[in-house]
């Protein structure tokens, strides 16, 4: 639900006044602005569009039944629009303030010696109202993080290729409110062949979608690698499928590429004719090119099922570029949200400078600080994707920090025994380290019921040895067979595996359980591959 204006009483009331007696000059004053916009910057008639609706003059309807609320959802909206025009908000500013401009002197005759109170009544909607669109852009930029994240997320957790397709086509769907969608795969035949549906009946033959790449509308993408659309495939010579043709007013197409190879088409398909944006179509191609991604991973996941003898290679493969999409997302959070919401703090600042009234500043302060928690969260949650202290001072001090915070959350006391002779390793052995025992303590934490636990490690020439000890109550007898282990055990042995190490797990009921990792120590970092490894933190906010 949008925020309420920051507006008190009293400036409403003139806010009111000043559209009803500008009325009649609203189209002069509009022309006279789009005049002024399209001679300093060329934007399509959509964009300009979208800007004009968030004027005074687009607001004067709502204002002269005081629905406040309303014009606040016209914001919205507007704003929204113009974040997926990709229109900067900087601009939006500028806008807003040659139409003030070209008001002022209409001010100046209608209002005689109230003119100051009317300026400054224009001004603070002005204001409220680069507020409330700030606001859409930061929530579109949020709706457009958690859709990657909701991917990586649904990578993470599907535990089968078919889950994983489910799962990316909801979310597609959801995020552009669409009414059908489909995933289509390219077999061994070079036959695209639909692998997941949603928004069709139970009975819809699936088999009447399947088309040779570089036939119809999906084959095109599938050979070409490039998005399309169609706004009629009720009329559109491309689709054969009678089920499309019925259920989609107009159709979205992504290839779903890695490299240079495609792998299949997402489609979605809206029950009304529907333009992509710029900014959903980037979106989109965003969502394509994780998805597909996440979708080769997952076909390496069933081949390794098939294939065991390539178990350690693959899977190691898998967990590097798991990380490497870890960084990936935590780069974007920081380059695209963690500026936005300064962007949006900074103005908040200006704002509440400008407004003299108690109330919207407290208002004003109460935004500052939610925007204040939300950078927090953020950087939570780049810290958890990607670990700055690991990259910044390394792995001794990323393991203190872990436990440190295990003693600090679950009273267990850890020591952390570090030999002289490790120093800085290199940046894929550290991370793959940190996650052993990042992993090791989370377990002591949920499951050991432990007072004291340890950390030690160690080089021993081309070696590095880590060991994770307690004193909880240790193992069931099954979990001392590899098969019967948990999942978070299983990850740590995979991971160590794929490197080439070894694991050995000593735990007797009551006992207490020691957790022993040998890896290559693989050389040590250079400056050049530490520095590869850091994510900044959100500016301003240290």
């Amino acid at each position: 639900m949008p925020a309420v204006l920051p507006l008190k009483e009293s400036s409403r009331e003139l806010i009111v006044d000043v559209a009803q007696v500008l009325e009649p000059y609203f189209a002069d004053i509009s022309a006279s602005w789009r005049e002024k916009i399209t001679e300093e910057f060329h934007f399509d008639e959509r964009a300009l569009g979208a800007l004009e609706r968030i004027k005074i003059a687009a607001a004067a309807p709502y204002l002269a039944r005081g629905d406040f609320n309303g014009f606040n959802e016209n914001l919205t909206y507007n704003g929204t629009r113009l974040a997926k025009l990709k229109v900067d908000t900087r601009l939006v500013a500028f806008s807003l303030q040659v139409y003030q401009a070209k008001c002022e002197p209409y001010l100046g005759s209608l209002f005689g010696e109230r003119c100051p109170e009317a300026v400054a009544a224009l001004e603070t909607l002005s204001s409220a109202t680069f507020v409330a669109v700030s606001g859409a852009y930061f929530d579109a930029k949020s709706q457009e993080s958690s859709a990657l994240l909701s991917v990586l997320d649904a990578e993470l957790s599907a535990g089968s290729l078919q889950l994983l397709l489910n799962r990316i086509l909801e979310i597609s769907r959801s995020i552009f409110g669409a009414k059908v969608g489909l995933i289509m795969l390219e077999d061994e035949a070079a036959v695209l062949r639909v692998r997941a549906a949603t928004g069709f009946p139970k009975e819809t033959d699936l088999e009447e979608f399947a088309t040779n790449v570089g036939q119809g509308f999906s084959g095109a993408i599938a050979l070409s690698g490039e998005p399309a659309i169609s706004l009629d495939p009720g009329h559109d010579e491309r689709f054969h499928s009678q089920a499309l043709r019925h259920r989609a007013k107009s159709l979205w197409g992504m290839p779903l590429r890695k490299d240079s190879k495609t792998l299949g088409v997402i489609l979605i398909g809206f029950d009304r004719p529907y333009d992509w944006l710029p900014t959903e179509r980037e979106l989109l191609r965003a969502i394509g090119e994780r998805s597909a991604l996440a979708i080769d991973r997952a076909q390496i996941a069933e081949a390794l099922r098939e294939r065991e003898a390539r178990i350690a290679e693959l899977s190691g493969y898998l967990l590097r570029a798991q990380e490497e999409e870890r960084k990936r997302i935590s780069r974007e959070l920081h380059d695209e949200t963690g500026q936005a919401l300064m962007v949006i703090r900074l103005y908040l600042g200006m704002l509440e400078a400008a407004v003299r009234s108690r109330t919207p500043r407290a208002k004003i302060r109460e935004t500052v600080e939610i925007v204040d928690r939300t950078i927090d969260g953020i950087r939570r949650i780049i810290g958890k994707l990607s670990p700055l202290v690991l990259q910044e001072l390394g792995l001794v001090a990323a393991i203190r920090k872990e436990s440190k915070d295990l003693a600090k959350n679950c009273g267990v006391k850890t020591r952390v025994l570090v030999g002289d002779d490790v120093g800085r390793l290199a940046p894929e052995t550290e991370m793959a380290l940190y996650r052993v025992a990042q992993e090791a303590l989370h377990n002591v934490a949920k499951h050991a019921e432990a007072h004291t636990a340890s950390v030690q490690l160690s080089r021993q020439g081309d070696q590095v040895r880590l060991v994770i000890e307690d004193d909880g109550v240790g193992l069931p007898a099954k979990s001392s067979n590899s098969r019967g282990h948990s999942f978070g055990l299983a990850g740590i042995k995979e991971r160590v595996h794929s490197m080439g190490g070894n694991v050995r797990l000593h735990s007797a009921r009551g006992k207490g359980t020691r957790l022993e990792i040998v890896v290559p120590a693989e050389g040590v970092a250079g400056p050049e591959a530490v520095q590869e490894l850091a994510t900044p933190s959100i500016a301003g906010v240290h």
